[in-house]
């Protein structure tokens, strides 16, 4: 049986730890519900920015509406809702990068005698009227995350969501790699115009080979060395063909593996920052990449989703549920 504590705080942050025998997870309610660390018989699986924990309404600088979030950016995993992608504006709404529950504290509900084995995370948007419910419970080498979706209003919403998990830490080095379904298509990023990519823009083929600026063709399910490139890519899987994937690190003989509903989970990107590019906001910093399972492509955000067909809906008052698995062997 897991033991659950949502006592702890960490530079006057609300801090949820579970843990059992293998694993350790710490959870940031007030800080849009990030999984801030996993942790597998000791080893961090979570890539942790350089910055200090801090709450983003007690920032003191100004940060651009459009992209708030690289300007407190820690890592972790958070999860993005209702808008995948950058700067949108729907309905009367804007939001910024991965608007709007990164930037939402939490509330946590925890019953030991009502349930010993999971805490429920809620948030409810500002700004869509939409509530999201999340339970998160461990099952020996299992996350296991129950979520549901509800609408509030009396008409059809659009929306988008996505899981963020930025994996670094011990797991991500020269030895990690990726397996995806076989036959997987996928397509480099066009539409952001990333200055620091390494692929060319648009290139369509099938996973894992990607062709680079230079001609040269690449191998995306391994990873270069820390220091070895400054680079930031992004790569969509427009349509996973089963909702699962692996991430395996040799050198630490550590498995990740997630599976989920690719009804509802349709796409996945792959955020592969090895450096980040020597500009705002990496710094050459960061050494990282994260495998996101979203419901809708490409990053330009909920409207422009719209547009292309990519975007979900909720029936007016009704709600959606799944359940996503992850295990770590």
């Amino acid at each position: 049986m897991p033991m659950i504590d949502c006592n702890w705080s960490y530079n006057g942050i609300k801090l949820c730890i579970l843990n059992n025998d293998i694993l350790n997870i710490s959870i940031l309610p007030e800080m849009g519900g990030i999984i801030w660390s996993i942790k597998y018989n000791g080893y961090e699986l979570m890539y942790h920015h350089y910055k200090e924990l801090e709450l983003p309404w007690k920032f003191k600088e100004d940060f651009p509406r459009e992209d708030p979030l690289h300007t407190f950016f820690i890592g972790g995993w958070f999860e993005v809702f209702p808008n995948a992608g950058y700067k949108t504006n729907l309905l009367g709404v804007s939001w910024g990068l991965h608007g709007e529950t990164p930037y939402l504290p939490w509330k946590v509900e925890y019953d030991e005698e009502k349930d010993p084995n999971s805490i429920l995370l809620i948030v409810q948007l500002k700004r869509y009227p939409l509530k999201l419910y999340r339970r998160i419970s461990l099952n020996k080498n299992e996350i296991l995350l129950w979520e549901k979706v509800v609408n509030l209003a009396p008409i059809d919403l659009y929306f988008s969501w996505l899981h963020h998990p930025t994996f670094g830490g011990d797991f991500l080095d020269d030895s990690t790699f990726i397996e995806l379904p076989n036959n997987t298509e996928i397509e480099v990023d066009k539409y952001l115009g990333l200055k620091y990519s390494q692929f060319e823009a648009g290139f369509r083929g099938e996973w894992p080979m990607v062709k680079g600026k230079d001609g040269k063709m690449y191998d995306l399910s391994r990873y270069p060395p820390k220091g070895s490139q400054n680079t930031n890519d992004l790569i969509y899987v427009p349509k996973m063909k089963r909702g699962w994937f692996k991430i395996i690190n040799e050198k630490r003989k550590i498995t990740f593996e997630a599976e989920y509903e690719n009804s509802l989970f349709k796409s996945l990107w792959i955020w592969r920052p090895i450096g980040g590019g020597p500009e705002d906001p990496w710094y050459g910093t960061i050494y990282a990449t994260s495998l996101e399972i979203t419901t809708s492509w490409p990053a330009t955000g909920l409207s422009e989703q719209v547009k292309l067909g990519t975007a979900e809906v909720i029936k007016a008052n009704s709600k959606i549920e799944t359940l996503l698995k992850f295990s770590i062997k």
